[in-house]
């Protein structure tokens, strides 16, 4: 004997009973009311499903020119992003390798007077300029001068000086008063010389205005002469 079930009637509603099945339910149905009320609420949903076949519920297969243009997309975009990753890893070791060798070259060759003396040295290019070279000393100089409402912005290069020596720039006007511009460390291996070619570049003031200037002079601590720049 088929066993019925009070679920079987959507089932039955829906035409998905065999036949040995339908005719049990119909047996067990005129004697059940509630599987009766709902076969009614089943029957309309059978009947616009009645004629679908399980195969038209199916997602529609992509076309084969679309299908093929996604599957070239996917690739392009995958090849875009391994390019992408490549040239960035390639990048960070560029950057890395340059911070190696500049912080090597920062250790190893000393600092550049140039970039550490901007304003002497754009004084030294742009300013009215003297110079001088003491045969007995073989100390070459170059003065660079500008007038400010305070006195006057002076700049220095210094060649052919090695150390150790402290030395000073004296600014000289021409009734005689002086002042110091600026003083500074020669240390062993020296400036503007062989092994050490760099020359000393700085920059310092005085009160004094640029007309009445009559010469500078660099000297030591001591009180010997380097050189003499006339103005």
């Amino acid at each position: 004997m088929t066993e019925v079930h009070h679920e079987d009637v959507a089932a039955y509603a829906l035409g998905l009973l065999d036949e040995h099945e339908r005719a049990a339910f119909e047996r067990h149905l005129a004697g059940c009311a509630s599987c009766a009320d709902e076969v009614g609420a089943f029957a309309e949903m059978g009947q616009l499903i009645r004629g679908v076949h399980p195969d038209d519920l199916l997602p529609n297969p992509p076309d084969p020119q679309v299908e093929s243009l996604l599957v070239r997309r996917a690739a392009t975009e995958r090849r875009r992003r391994r390019l992408h990753r490549t040239i960035t890893a390639a990048a960070a070791c560029v950057l890395i390798a340059a911070g190696v060798f500049l912080a090597v070259n920062s250790l190893t060759s000393g600092p550049n007077p140039d970039s550490i003396h901007g304003p002497a040295r754009e004084l030294l290019m742009t300013g009215n300029t003297y110079s001088a070279t003491d045969p007995a000393t073989g100390t070459t100089a170059v003065v660079g001068l500008e007038d400010k409402g305070w006195g006057t912005h002076v700049a220095l290069e210094l060649k052919g000086v090695k150390g150790p020596l402290q030395c000073r720039l004296l600014a000289v006007g021409d009734d005689g008063r002086s002042e110091v511009v600026a003083s500074w460390g020669v240390p062993d291996k020296g400036y503007g010389v062989p092994g050490s070619p760099d020359p000393l570049v700085l920059h310092g003031g005085t009160s004094l205005p640029q007309d009445d200037l009559n010469h500078f002079t660099i000297e030591t601590f001591e009180g010997r002469t380097l050189a003499t720049i006339a103005v």
